[in-house]
């Protein structure tokens, strides 16, 4: 295995898998106690604001898997796949923010 191919699965294994099945159990399953500092009497709908926080982790998981066959197929440099995690990451925790505005109860 060359090099590449090491990379990629290093960030499937540790980053697609754990992102992917943490964000179903929160979305899908209604784990929201999974979410950090999440407590169920601050949120009107803590339903809606777990779904929220469980799908962009869920989507990020699968534009990792676009980054790391990009990765492997050498079509990335260092610095874009950087920006573009980084950009993910980004689009994660402001939905986060977001989620916490919108659902959190008034006079909270």
């Amino acid at each position: 295995m060359d090099e590449s191919t090491v990379e990629a699965l290093f960030i499937i294994l540790f980053a697609v898998l754990p992102c992917g099945i943490f964000g179903y159990l929160i979305a899908f399953k209604g784990r929201r106690g999974l979410i950090s500092g999440y407590s169920e009497k601050n949120f009107s709908n803590p339903q809606a604001f777990g779904k929220s926080v469980g799908v962009s982790l869920i989507l990020f998981s699968v534009f990792m898997v676009f980054i790391a066959y990009f990765w492997h197929l050498g079509l990335l440099t260092e610095n874009r796949m950087a920006s573009y995690v980084l950009l993910l990451i980004i689009g994660v925790v402001l939905n986060y923010f977001y989620g916490i505005v919108k659902y959190r109860k008034k006079g909270n």
